[in-house]
């Protein structure tokens, strides 16, 4: 009897992963303790609107790596996407364009002339390097480069990274960092472009893959979880489910965060110690307060604002004006995001007091928000994401795709792969996709 690969995890990486392994007429299974599929990217519905679990989004829209995932396995046309392109920053009551390009920065408003300047000679030097030169900065801080700068061109460098890496400047590479401005620029194939299913829920994604991967005979089994791999002579046997069913494969590939599966589906010191201690050294988390605010008014008509100064908040999402289709006719959906210290997230008051604070700063950038406030949602998140983002722990420095054991892979944003968000889960798939066809071959 022909054994199934496995796959542990429904998140972005493994839906991707099984994907391109269907496409290749291999016989496939997922197992998911949930009881669905999308992994982190799960949206929920509130009070008849669509809820992210967090704000996701596709980065470099056409170039990204989950767009070439749905071009590859085509689906593409499957999937409407709506653009999000009115992005600004907002100042002392005014709004200023967000600069997607060097003409957008030679007129950006938010700075002086000076500014613009000297912003045009620390990003141009990164867009024409190279993602091989940016390797050499992987273990420098991006405050290397910024720290230098007045607060008003810093607050380019907060925005982008809120929004690739929903964190601050001072918890980023400079390597990193580099390799998400080469990916931009339109001079080398690039695109700062961004996208978001105009349906709603960035799940959708993951629901098309997950229905392309049944439809090529590729099983997914929700609400079964897996208790531990089974190695035997330095080779994967199979995965004992949490009911004691053995599932015999001789090919498994695991896409939780690599410290989480080491503590969790192997047997102590399975695998070599140095990848315990590289696994062990990647435990490192994001932490965002999210909140979802449902107003009736349409403050804005732009998509992203961003605040300057000393706010708080640090995005402003419409995500009405995004994808209309999240909210019922009449109510408009809002969510607002700051990075917080770890401890936070696991403080209810401290959230509560944080919301509060939230409320406030919206309230002075748009007068009419607290009247026509109808509800609120607060959420805390400690992410193990493209959180691997510090100095010394991107790119290549993440977990490896292959280790010890023969026939186990490890893939998802914990190894190696650069990009954004689920961005990196996708891309840490297309990396490891040919070493699992020379071992299947």
């Amino acid at each position: 009897m022909k054994k199934s690969i496995v796959i542990i995890g429904s998140g972005i990486s493994g839906l991707c992963m099984g994907a391109l392994l269907v496409k290749q007429g291999f016989d496939v299974s997922i197992y998911e303790k949930s009881s669905f599929v999308g992994g982190r990217t799960k949206s929920s519905v509130y009070k008849n609107h669509i809820l992210d679990n967090g704000f996701h989004i596709m980065p470099f829209y056409k170039t990204s790596a989950v767009y070439k995932l749905l071009e590859e396995i085509g689906i593409v046309n499957d999937l409407k996407l709506a653009k999000v392109n009115d992005i600004a920053f907002y100042e002392n009551k005014k709004y200023h364009k967000y600069p997607k390009g060097i003409t957008d920065i030679l007129k950006f408003s938010l700075l002086p002339l000076s500014g613009r300047i000297s912003l045009l000679k620390v990003i141009l030097p990164m867009a024409f390097s190279s993602v091989q030169k940016s390797e050499k900065y992987d273990n420098t801080s991006m405050m290397n480069v910024i720290g230098r700068l007045d607060r008003k061109t810093r607050a380019f460098f907060d925005a982008v990274c809120i929004l690739a890496f929903a964190d601050s400047p001072e918890h980023v590479a400079l390597g990193e960092f580099m390799r998400m401005i080469i990916r931009a620029n339109p001079f080398k194939g690039g695109t700062s472009e961004l996208a978001y299913p105009a349906e709603g829920g960035y799940d959708t994604i993951c629901k098309l893959v997950s229905n392309y991967i049944t439809e090529k005979g590729g099983k997914i089994h929700l609400g079964q979880a897996v208790k531990q791999v089974k190695v035997q002579n330095n080779k994967v046997a199979g995965v004992i489910l949490q009911d004691g069913n053995l599932v015999e494969s001789d090919c498994i590939i695991v896409t939780h965060p690599a410290y989480l599966a080491i503590r969790e589906l192997f047997e102590p010191n399975i695998l070599d110690q140095s990848l315990q201690s590289m696994a062990k050294k990647l435990e490192k988390t994001t932490s965002v307060i999210e909140a979802h605010f449902c107003c009736s008014d349409k403050l804005d008509f732009r998509q992203l604002v961003f605040p300057v100064g000393d706010y708080m908040t640090k995005g402003i999402f419409f995500v009405t004006n995004i994808a209309s289709s999240v909210s019922p006719k009449g109510e408009y959906l809002i969510m607002a995001g700051a990075p917080v210290p770890s401890e936070d997230t696991e403080n209810p008051q401290k959230i509560k007091e944080l919301t509060q604070k939230m409320k406030e700063e919206i309230s002075q950038i748009y007068p009419n928000f607290t009247k026509s406030l109808i509800w609120e949602r607060s959420m805390a998140w400690k992410l193990v994401e493209s959180v691997v983002k510090e100095p010394g722990l991107v790119w290549k420095q993440k977990f490896p795709h292959e280790t010890n054991i023969s026939g186990l892979f490890f893939v998802g944003d914990s190894t190696i792969s650069y990009g954004i968000g689920t961005d990196s889960a996708a891309q840490s798939s297309f990396l490891c996709y040919p070493k699992i066809l020379k071992h299947l071959q």
